[in-house]
């Protein structure tokens, strides 16, 4: 999908309540603490590069601490990349956040505004990358173990929610929107994740059905399972039902749609580069694939399954389709 669903979800969910919440839970006490007592205004900027919003997404937030601006700028860290000059990374947004905020002064200021970077983690992949620019200073060993001025030091803050226990995420006390979507998060590569990831929570979920805009954020929170496989549409839906009636089902069943949609449109648009013909085809792969990936609670099809779905015609891409009606595995939909 053109916008990843990690991003989508991460962003959504990181209001200033769950802003708040991250700071007490990752940074020094009384950091974390000036910063919870502070009234958060989102700052539309980011600075991620196109080419990696794949992988990272960022949020701003400026406050008032003492009568000075405060900015805390979060970085959240996809899948299970881990990037070893990840405090040289965050050190460059910092200095571009610092000219971002100079061009917007009516003067000229002699002192530059406090950040406090966060880097929030969740991936296969167990983080090992430096947390303080020196580590990655190469220091010749005949002065090693000197105290070199010329050596900047810099540390950003780190939130590794794989490392932590579902009840470590409910116990920072984060609205229900951001605790869900963190454990959620923490179980997007777990082998045995499923809809038991969405019955485990059921309180926090029942709680997020009292916020005003709680089918936009439940059917976020559906999108994303749909994608990374907690739980498969029909036990979805179930479970939906069971927690807030019709009203929550029919959330589910738009976010599937909505999928499958931009799944058409996606295929489409790549067929005016490609030929109109070819991208029909695509857009139909797409669909397929999604449809399938749904059905059998999969978050990638397997290998084969794949390259027969790549190499496949019109006539086989229809058969296979009809054949999904009824479908109780994957064998049942390619005639193995």
């Amino acid at each position: 999908m053109t916008q990843h669903p990690h991003d989508a979800l991460f962003k959504a969910s990181l209001t200033p309540g769950a802003a708040r919440a991250l700071c007490r839970a990752v940074l020094p006490t009384e950091l974390g603490a000036s910063l919870e007592a502070a009234e958060l205004s989102p700052q539309p900027v980011s600075f991620v590069e196109e080419a990696l919003r794949e992988l990272r997404s960022d949020v701003c937030y400026s406050a008032r601490v003492d009568g000075s601006e405060t900015l805390l700028y979060v970085l959240f860290e996809h899948q299970s990349t881990v990037d070893p000059l990840m405090a040289f990374r965050v050190l460059r947004y910092t200095v571009e956040l610092w000219s971002w905020w100079l061009k917007r002064q009516p003067g000229t200021p002699t002192r530059l505004p406090l950040i406090v970077p966060i880097v929030v983690y969740h991936g296969e992949r167990a983080w090992n990358a430096a947390r303080d620019l020196a580590e990655l200073v190469d220091v010749p060993p005949s002065l090693a173990g000197t105290e070199l001025e010329f050596v900047p030091r810099f540390r950003y803050g780190f939130d590794d929610l794989t490392r932590r226990s579902d009840e470590e995420l409910r116990a920072r006390q984060a609205p229900p929107f951001a605790a869900v979507a963190w454990i959620f998060f923490r179980h997007a590569y777990d082998p045995d994740r499923g809809i038991k990831v969405w019955q485990a929570n059921r309180d926090l979920l029942r709680a997020l059905l009292q916020q005003a805009e709680w089918a936009s954020s439940l059917e976020k929170l559906v999108s994303y399972s749909l994608v990374r496989g907690l739980g498969s549409p029909d036990e979805l839906r179930l479970e939906l039902r069971r927690l807030g009636g019709p009203e929550a089902e029919e959330v589910a069943v738009t976010a599937g749609e909505r999928l499958l949609e931009q799944g058409r449109r996606e295929g489409l648009e790549q067929g005016l580069e490609q030929g109109l013909e070819q991208g029909l085809l695509e857009g139909e792969r797409r669909v397929l694939r999604l449809q399938l990936c749904k059905r059998f609670a999969l978050a990638t099809l397997p290998a084969d399954t794949e390259r027969k779905l790549q190499a496949a015609t019109q006539a086989e891409l229809e058969t296979w389709s009809e054949r999904l009606l009824g479908a109780t595995a994957l064998g049942d939909v390619f005639g193995a």
